[in-house]
């Protein structure tokens, strides 16, 4: 019975080792608690404003809201705001952003919308130009140091506020060594929205927070609507770890965010 207690506190030892954030996460992120960025920019395809364009960055500029945007590199190693690896769902395309340039990129309308291309991140910071705070988060890609070097590079002397966060901590433990100054965040989902990329046991650790050890992260990203993903409770209660909540779609649950003094990345709503 004793040996058994003892593996058991060894292994409670060893999981707390592997899950826990950075030690100064809370005055890292107080300044955080709270905000609402809107998902991808302030978009409506009902009225042409497509996410992650300028247009939907300068509505949430002028709503007050804080913006969540997404950046990766083209072929030729410009960095763009798009989400998606690949083309498809907006442009009809079936190439991955990689695979294009930046000047095959501008010839493709978003959703049929003439005038929606996709912008560079330059662009995007100069659009916004601190009037709003940035969730910038760096999607995961062959050349991932030297997407986070690039960010770097280019938000020297941006005058905003910003924040940034990956899925992959590799990408957050590269700002935790290179750029610490920055609060990170990890991007956290439940063990199947992993299926088909890094397998059952890649998954099983990166929708448990195993690899926080490595990065140390200021604060999580999760998946607000799946209610029985048991690791961002944990970090909630046991850590107070400062959160972030995406994607909220209703008011109810926007509400909810709201109590718990979480940050809130919504969509198809005005919290």
């Amino acid at each position: 019975m004793l040996t058994l207690l003892i593996i058991l506190l060894i292994l409670a030892g060893l999981w707390l080792l592997l899950v826990w954030p950075n030690p100064g996460r809370q005055a890292r992120m107080a300044a955080w608690r709270g905000r609402s960025f809107a998902h991808r920019g302030l978009h409506d395809a009902k009225t042409g404003v497509i996410e992650n364009t300028l247009p939907a960055f300068e509505a949430a500029c002028e709503k007050g809201f804080g913006i969540e945007l997404d950046i990766q590199f083209t072929r030729d190693m410009r960095v763009v705001v798009f989400h998606d690896d690949d083309l498809a769902r907006l442009t009809g395309d079936r190439r991955k952003v990689r695979e294009v340039s930046l000047e095959e990129l501008r010839a493709m309308p978003l959703k049929g919308v003439r005038t929606a291309r996709v912008p560079t991140l330059s662009e995007a910071l100069r659009q916004i130009d601190g009037r709003a705070p940035l969730l910038i988060e760096l999607k995961n890609g062959q050349a991932n140091d030297r997407l986070c070097r690039a960010l770097v590079e280019q938000l020297r002397g941006y005058s905003g506020e910003y924040i940034v966060e990956s899925f992959n901590p590799m990408i957050v433990r590269w700002f935790k060594k290179h750029a610490p100054e920055i609060p990170r965040g990890q991007l956290v989902c439940a063990a199947k929205g992993y299926q088909g990329t890094v397998g059952r046991i890649g998954g099983f650790f990166l929708s448990n927070l195993l690899l926080n050890a490595l990065a140390r992260p200021d604060f999580i990203a999760y998946d607000v609507n799946e209610p029985k993903f048991l690791a961002p409770k944990l970090q909630r209660r046991l850590f107070r770890t400062p959160m972030a909540a995406w994607t909220v779609r209703t008011m109810p649950v926007a509400a909810l965010v709201e109590t718990r003094g979480e940050m809130c990345i919504f969509e198809q709503i005005r919290p």
